[in-house]
């Protein structure tokens, strides 16, 4: 059995012809548009937030229902092959393949609801090791590749090769690292008919184009949806909601589990003719790692992460008579937490952190009228160091996508 893909786009014709002699001629051409779902291991739910998932169902469901839509185009057939990872038992993993199969049955099901279920097949073909053999043979940064060929070329049975698999290390490992989701998978196959018009042959040089049978031209009775168009997000913008409107912030991802930032705080409250005053420039930088297993895309920026920040700045704190002012370091590390709203359109980032702060500060008394500020006699500065609680924020989060062209279907 042919090994799952991420997405295949073929093209076949049979066809009935016109009975008028050298006139246009009827054809059905038959598309096959194919999309790849993977799974967790040993799950068989689809998790729209797991390898791109979220997206290959949308653009599935986008130009399969642009394409049957229209009243001359069908869905023939549907088929589902469904597959395991060769690195468990071979009876569970024929089992969960199955499992899987039935899920993205499920799926389809629901997003079709005017498709014949009939139509739809299931072909579950437990252990992938059509795929596994591909990823040994075309990957040559695999450890013991060598002994991997050989293990795929022996008369051993899969249990057996399992067996041996595992004790391959570091090739097992960069194989689970790196290739092991290919394998937990299903791959929906769309086979839809489309009529299409044969144009009689232009002779001479005034031939427009060649077509597929020499200069003979095809025209579409019904057009095919445009390439899909991928969104990557390359940064996002930023405002801590406990200091409202007074302070932006960026974040840029750096692959698909790190990421920087910077943000810039400028709070400045003045109250009862300056009698009260909060002012306070900051500005900051920081790092962070965002954990889960198998992040893609649409997971950027996303969950749990843990990080590390740093940033500088000057205040000026008064309560009528007694005031202070001064500059400050901020070092420590924080916890984040951020979830999607609006359809991913805006993000909720929930963060605290826990550091040290060094300050030098200046007290001052201002004048009866609050017009000048009078430094106290004698003193220079006074240095405080703090260790404890020194970030918080409630972020609103806006994050900023870019179009990029897809490299095929499925993701």
């Amino acid at each position: 059995m042919a090994a799952l893909s991420l997405c295949a786009f073929a093209v076949s014709a049979d066809g009935t012809e016109n009975p008028e002699q050298g006139g246009p001629k009827t054809v059905i051409k038959t598309f096959r548009k194919q999309y790849t779902i993977f799974f967790r291991i040993n799950r068989w739910d689809i998790d729209t937030t797991f390898r791109g998932n979220g997206g290959t169902i949308r653009r599935m469901q986008a130009e399969i229902d642009s394409l049957i839509s229209e009243g001359s185009i069908t869905a023939d057939s549907i088929s589902i092959v469904s597959a395991a990872s060769p690195d468990g038992g071979n009876a569970f993993n024929v089992w969960l393949s199955k499992k899987r199969g039935l899920s993205t049955m499920d799926l389809l099901e629901e997003r079709y609801p005017d498709i014949d279920p009939e139509i739809i097949y299931i072909d579950p073909m437990g252990e992938d090791w059509s795929t596994f053999r591909k990823v040994v043979y075309e990957d040559r940064n695999i450890p013991a590749r060598d002994e991997l060929i050989a293990l795929m070329e022996s008369d051993l049975t899969n249990d057996e090769k399992e067996k041996v698999l595992r004790k391959m290390n570091p090739a097992f490992r960069y194989i689970l690292k790196h290739h092991i989701y290919l394998m937990r998978a299903s791959a929906v196959t769309f086979n839809v008919s489309v009529p299409m018009v044969l144009m009689p042959p232009i002779a001479g040089p005034q031939a427009l184009a060649e077509g597929p049978e020499g200069n003979i031209l095809y025209r579409q009775v019904q057009p095919l949806p445009q390439a899909p168009v991928e969104k990557k997000m390359i940064l996002a913008a930023r405002t801590n909601l406990l200091v409202p409107a007074l302070n932006v912030g960026v974040e840029v991802p750096v692959g698909y589990s790190w990421s920087v930032g910077a943000d810039y705080y400028f709070p400045w409250w003045l109250a009862r003719s300056n009698r009260y005053c909060a002012e306070m420039l900051g500005w900051f930088v920081d790092t962070k790692y965002w954990f889960g297993k198998d992040r893609d895309e649409e997971d950027k920026l996303t969950g749990h992460a843990l990080g590390a920040y740093a940033g500088f700045g000057y205040y000026d704190y008064q309560w009528e008579k007694s005031g202070n002012q001064g500059e400050y370091i901020d070092i420590g590390v924080d916890y984040t937490y951020a979830i999607p709203l609006a359809k991913d359109r805006l993000r909720m980032e929930f963060n605290i952190g826990l550091g040290w702060i060094h300050t030098v500060a200046r007290h001052y008394t201002p004048t009866d009228d609050y017009t000048d500020l009078i430094k106290d006699p004698g003193i220079r500065h006074r240095k405080y160091n703090f260790f404890g609680p020194t970030r918080a924020s409630v972020s609103l989060v806006v994050p900023i996508r870019v179009k990029v062209k897809q490299k095929g279907g499925g993701a």
